[in-house]
């Protein structure tokens, strides 16, 4: 089966595949590997493919309103997003004079209790994050830099409270844990038992951050 594709060379030893959440799939692949390898390699993977990009293209259609900033999801309600002359959240919509403002309300809005349950978290875990800040993403959720700063998307206000509380105990393990080996997932399931399933749950909002 012919795809289309973004084909990456380097220095690499194998190859590999990612589709993002628009459904763009990249191949990445060693300099000397052949055009007829790397076709013979995507055959190979043609079901997996055809079930992520029919999952994708189910969550776009579902979230089309959200797409078209017709839309917004604040703390896992999706709201009529008005873009007018004012700026807040009221009768079951947010009100912005343009796109760039919504991360300047959510921030406002949300960020001082969000910033309290890291806080109530880390005491809990004994885990020590030697600072936290909000700021916007393209692809990821959060992350702890090497000194152990934790930085939060802010799209994450978007989400239900209790996804919002999966990411924080993600990114606090990683102050012990700069990886993601059995070790740091067993960290995670000490204080968020459920987060195979949230992980699962977050997946269905990656779309969000390649919006804003």
């Amino acid at each position: 089966m012919e795809y289309k594709y973004e084909l990456i060379r380097s220095p690499r030893k194998s190859m590999s595949i990612t589709i993002s959440n628009d459904n763009k799939i990249t191949v990445r692949c060693p300099w000397t590997v052949s055009r007829a390898a790397i076709d013979k390699f995507l055959d190979s993977k043609e079901a997996w493919i055809h079930r992520v990009v029919a999952r994708n293209a189910e969550r776009l259609a579902r979230n089309d309103d959200v797409i078209e900033y017709r839309s917004v999801y604040f703390c896992g309600e999706r709201m009529k997003l008005v873009i007018g002359d004012r700026t807040g959240v009221s009768d079951g919509c947010v009100y912005v004079t343009k796109i760039e403002d919504i991360e300047k309300l959510f921030t406002g809005l949300c960020s001082e209790e969000f910033f309290k349950e890291v806080d109530e978290i880390a005491a809990v875990a004994r885990l020590t994050p030697h600072s936290v800040s909000i700021k916007g993403y393209k692809g990821r959720w959060g992350c702890c830099d090497a000194k152990n700063n934790l930085i939060f998307n802010y799209i994450l206000f978007m989400l239900p409270k209790r996804i919002q509380r999966y990411v924080i105990v993600h990114e606090l393990c990683h102050t012990l844990c700069h990886d993601h080996s059995p070790a740091f997932w067993k960290l995670v399931s000490d204080y968020e038992p459920r987060y195979k399933a949230l992980k699962k749950e977050l997946a269905e909002y990656d779309f969000l951050t390649s919006l804003y």
